[in-house]
């Protein structure tokens, strides 16, 4: 389901828990932070980034060529896999590109029911390990990376959503460091590739989705691409 109204909380939040994403096509000629703010606010708490800010607001950072991520490929991933907290939401925010781009999706529900019950078994447990790899220098500031070092994340890999009580598969291949038990992580990438989906962005598009429930990635490109991002907590009672 599209929606198309900004101000429609309860779609957006159903649509969110539902199905891991929603899409809200608006008719704004300019996508500005004080909006996407709003968006990311019906679920709880906004969360502060470190880089890559727009300016006076540390809430909303701006991805493009010269900004967060560069123009290299980024592959499978959860936001801030790697940090101490809940990074449980992420909004996207088309603003513009020379050319037509896309953001590709994977959804770790079907990819946990996919698996044999043997399997989802034996993940029962599991912890993972996640830190930055290589291909994020630059990207956070130096301390950040300290504290992240000193205090290792580790996350189940069969992960029980706090709202919706649903199991998915958490293993954000692009920053998984170690489990403490033996993964085919392969595997489970193969499936993402197999399960994968496209969103083509348009002028007016803002995207949320349940970082906890989906993995996504994005191609390399030339030229100019500029999106605006907000991180957030989803608390009880929305």
């Amino acid at each position: 389901m599209v929606i198309n109204d900004i101000n429609n909380k309860e779609a957006i939040i159903e649509e969110f828990f539902n199905n891991g994403l929603v899409l809200i096509q608006t008719s704004l000629k300019n996508i500005n932070p004080t909006v996407i703010k709003n968006i990311g606010s019906y679920f709880g708490k906004l969360l502060i980034t470190g880089k890559h800010h727009v300016h006076g607001d540390r809430h909303v950072q701006v991805i493009s060529e010269d900004e967060l991520f560069g123009n290299k490929l980024v592959p499978w991933h959860n936001d801030f896999s790697y940090s101490v907290g809940d990074y449980h939401g992420t909004l996207l925010a088309f603003i513009d590109s020379d050319v037509p781009t896309y953001t590709e999706f994977a959804d770790c529900n079907q990819i946990y029911n996919m698996l044999p019950k043997e399997q989802q078994d034996y993940l029962e447990g599991v912890e993972a390990t996640f830190g930055i790899p290589q291909a994020y220098d630059g990207l956070i500031y130096e301390t950040q990376v300290k504290v992240i070092q000193k205090y290792t994340m580790k996350r189940p890999v069969a992960m029980t959503h706090p709202i919706t009580k649903n199991k998915s598969l958490y293993f954000s291949p692009e920053t998984l460091m170690e489990t403490t038990k033996p993964i085919d992580k392969e595997k489970f990438v193969s499936y993402c590739d197999q399960l994968a989906f496209k969103h083509h962005w348009n002028k007016g598009d803002i995207l949320l989705w349940d970082n906890r429930r989906m993995l996504h990635r994005r191609p390399a490109f030339a030229g100019h691409r500029e999106l605006l991002r907000v991180n957030f907590q989803y608390e009880f009672g929305n």
